[in-house]
């Protein structure tokens, strides 16, 4: 299990950290306490997170690296019971407030980063970066955005991944009255991943659906 704590100080004011905690048994126990190696104040590292197998991907919205909250990703990998960071992990069009890394999602060799800051269809109207593995290097592979997005829409603001499908949220979509949300469904075909739907509910304003997805 891996928990993240975003507000912690170890590498300055929030600069943030995350927790592995190992089970044995009925007994959860922690393992491993996670910093980013070039960890800074605000970071926020451990604002979200994801683990699959031996493999774990932190995310730090706060990261100045491209700009003033541009933001990252970190993965580490388990060697025995031992974490180690492997990569850090940033947008290739990266720009000051995307927030990237304020989601993520793991799963396999396969990595979701949401940046719901970004701006291509307007200001936060928000985007997601697929990534994949091969051998010990991960890349970037893809970057979707909604198709009818739009400012303040937040997409990215949640992802989710399992497998050959992925579910990206917008909780500041408009549809059905200001700040609806929506969520929008992705097939992997090959290498390319395609939207397949547009989810919506029977919302009504400020529901804030695509919030968590």
């Amino acid at each position: 299990a891996l928990v993240g704590a975003a507000e912690d100080d170890d590498r300055g004011s929030n600069s943030g950290s995350a927790y592995i905690f190992a089970r044995n048994g009925t007994t959860w126990s922690q393992q491993q306490k996670l910093t980013a190696a070039d960890g800074a104040a605000e970071d926020r590292f451990g604002s979200s997170v994801s683990v699959s197998g031996h493999t774990a991907l932190v995310g730090a919205y706060g990261d100045d690296d491209l700009g003033k909250d541009s933001g990252s990703a970190y993965t580490f990998v388990r060697i025995g019971t031992t974490w180690s960071q492997q990569q850090k992990l940033t947008a290739s069009d990266g720009v000051a407030f995307d927030n990237h890394g304020a989601s993520v999602s793991l799963s396999g060799d396969m990595a979701l980063v949401g940046s719901w800051g970004d701006d291509d269809r307007g200001s936060a109207s928000g985007s997601a970066y697929f990534l994949a593995r091969v051998g010990t290097t991960w890349s970037q592979k893809q970057k979707v955005t909604a198709p009818d997005g739009a400012a303040w829409d937040n997409y990215g603001f949640s992802v989710s991944l399992s497998s050959g499908m992925a579910l990206v949220g917008a909780w500041g979509d408009d549809d059905r009255g200001k700040d609806s949300g929506s969520a929008y469904i992705f097939a992997r075909n090959g290498t390319l991943w395609s939207q397949q739907q547009k989810l919506t509910a029977a919302t009504k304003a400020s529901d804030n659906f695509g919030r968590v997805v």
